[in-house]
């Protein structure tokens, strides 16, 4: 008699090759699970061809979908790097032809940042205020937004509400000295210097006095100035 070894493979009938219990038998499963097979036949089968379409489908998507990231961020490289009249463009070619990707985000930002630099100031807030409202406050792009919008309004003259976003960064990790410093040259440009008098002082309290001071010893500069001006 021939020994069952790994090596043997035992005969199975053609026309028992499509017979479910067979092959559950075959694969020496408990009892209790061919009977629930053996009387859930048609349920059980339909259940396997669904996640077996569903597994094909989403390694197909996976696959899709990885290629379409890379294709974005190839395009958003090539848009970064365009003449400066075909910048703009560009960047609105990758929104356009890559929407939802993190590559069509940053050449939205990117373009907002070029058109406010070119005076467009209008146009870069309208984009900057899209683009907030579809990210979440706790993304990191988040307050860089912020900052763009408070820089923007100040370069066009909306002190206020500069005023507003830069204040609104100084409780932001990493965007504090910004708001700080942003908030104090506006209230400069405004014309109160009283204001501004307080918010470098603000900062001087609240910067580590180790850190920054290179812009520590800016900002002292400028309370000397500003007191000797009062």
């Amino acid at each position: 008699m021939t020994k069952d070894n790994v090596f043997h493979k035992p005969y199975v009938d053609e026309r028992d090759k499509n017979n479910l219990e067979g092959l559950l038998e075959q694969l020496n499963l408990p009892p209790a699970v061919i009977t629930f097979v053996r009387n859930h036949k048609r349920a059980v089968q339909a259940a396997a061809a669904v996640i077996v379409v569903a597994v094909v489908v989403w390694a197909l998507y996976d696959g899709y979908r990885e290629n379409r990231i890379q294709e974005a961020r190839s395009a958003l490289a090539a848009a970064s790097v365009a003449e400066e009249q075909e910048l703009l463009a560009k960047l609105a070619a990758v929104e356009a032809d890559y929407g939802g990707t993190d590559a069509a985000r940053w050449a939205a930002i990117t373009r907002a940042q070029e058109l406010a630099k070119r005076g467009e100031t209008g146009e870069a807030l309208a984009l900057y205020e899209e683009i907030r409202g579809s990210v979440k406050k706790s993304s990191p792009l988040y307050p860089l937004l912020i900052f763009g919008i408070a820089a923007t309004r100040e370069t066009a003259g909306d002190y206020e509400q500069a005023a507003a976003a830069f204040t609104s960064l100084q409780s932001m990790q990493g965007y504090a000295e910004l708001g700080y410093l942003g908030l104090g040259r506006v209230r400069e440009r405004q014309g109160d210097v009283a204001a501004a008098l307080k918010v470098y002082e603000a900062y001087l309290a609240s910067a580590p006095a180790e850190a920054g001071s290179g812009q520590r010893t800016l900002v002292e500069e400028k309370i000397a100035r500003i007191k000797a001006s009062l």
